[in-house]
């Protein structure tokens, strides 16, 4: 196995299993070297009871009886970075600053560093699997709605409001529920203007980040990631057809039918799984590289600079306790 492994997540290959992509906890540190810590237990089984509760939801359990699916698995590797360097200055540039400033400016350029998502880690073990099957209601709750926000909106409002190319129109005269706007489909290319006609789309789908990892998170993690609105590829005002196709498969199931956009989803996909620390399966791994070679993607887009990949972290970390703090 490669000896390169995430530090936040394993100690050793042996010691890994149930362990896969650990967030282990409410409260993460994303610094390398450190793990999150998760505290299970009797706090988690209320929040998760009370949730169920508050949506009149009688939500039980059941168990994952399936044998691991895939005997390998991947994931990208964050800590392989590499050094790009932004374009010189122009000539006013360089007028415009003094002699020390100006050398700061080129040893700050010469250190950006990036993260290239196309390098992995390969794990040959098990991937491991859930002891409970999915449900969406229990393991990551509903739309969530921001009571601080001044606004009656829940997460799918303020997507559609914010993917708009216009003003919205809202349902019932309330500024709740979003009606008619202006969306460009990234997936088909076409214009839409009725919300009825738009699903939002979780860039890894729900069920795709639980098999992926998820499954070790607690709920706050969970939920958070179902509303996770601090990286916009993540959610994605789709057309309602394109979402239930691509239901919860990855690109080795599913790639939108327009063509121009399939590096850029591709991208976008990695760009979800590198932020949460989730797993590829092999058969997705495979689809990429051959998507990617075969669309011709440009390998610099799939550049994702280790300041924005921090500031992603951060975020998760300042928002652990949304949902635990809007019940509503």
């Amino acid at each position: 196995m490669n000896t390169i492994l995430t530090e936040s997540f394993v100690e050793t290959p042996k010691k890994l299993g149930v362990k896969l992509l650990s967030f282990a906890g409410g409260i993460m540190n994303f610094v390398r070297g450190m793990k999150f810590r998760m505290v299970l237990g009797v706090a988690t089984a209320l929040l998760l009871t009370g949730t169920a509760q508050a949506a009149g939801q009688q939500v039980t359990p059941q168990p994952y009886t399936d044998k691991p699916a895939f005997h390998q698995y991947l994931m990208v590797d964050e800590y392989n970075l590499d050094q790009v360097s932004n374009k010189r200055p122009s000539n006013a540039t360089v007028m415009a600053f003094s002699p020390e400033v100006l050398s700061e400016t080129f040893v700050s350029a010469a250190k950006t560093m990036v993260v290239n998502l196309m390098k992995w880690t390969v794990f040959n073990e098990d991937l491991p699997v859930p002891a409970e099957k999915y449900m969406r209601k229990l393991h990551f709750g509903r739309w969530i709605n921001d009571p601080t926000d001044e606004t009656c909106m829940n997460t799918r409002a303020k997507v559609l409001v914010r993917d708009s190319q216009g003003d919205v129109t809202y349902r019932n005269g309330k500024t709740c529920v979003v009606e008619d706007g202006k969306w460009q489909d990234p997936y088909t290319d076409t214009s839409l203007t009725s919300s009825r006609q738009i699903q939002i789309d979780h860039m890894v789908p729900l069920k795709n980040a639980y098999m992926s990892g998820a499954f070790n998170w607690d709920y706050k993690m969970r939920c958070l990631y179902a509303n996770y609105m601090g990286f916009r590829p993540h959610l994605v005002s789709a057309e309602a057809h394109q979402n239930m196709s691509k239901g919860d498969g990855g690109p080795e199931k599913y790639l939108p039918p327009n063509e121009g956009f399939r590096c850029q989803y591709i991208r976008n996909w990695l760009a979800v799984k590198m932020i949460w620390r989730l797993a590829l399966n092999p058969d997705e791994a495979q689809a990429i590289k051959t998507a990617v070679t075969q669309y011709g993607c440009n390998p610099a887009d799939f550049r994702f600079t280790k300041a924005d990949m921090d500031a992603q972290r951060q975020y998760i970390v300042q928002n652990i306790n949304f949902c635990v703090i809007n019940q509503r």
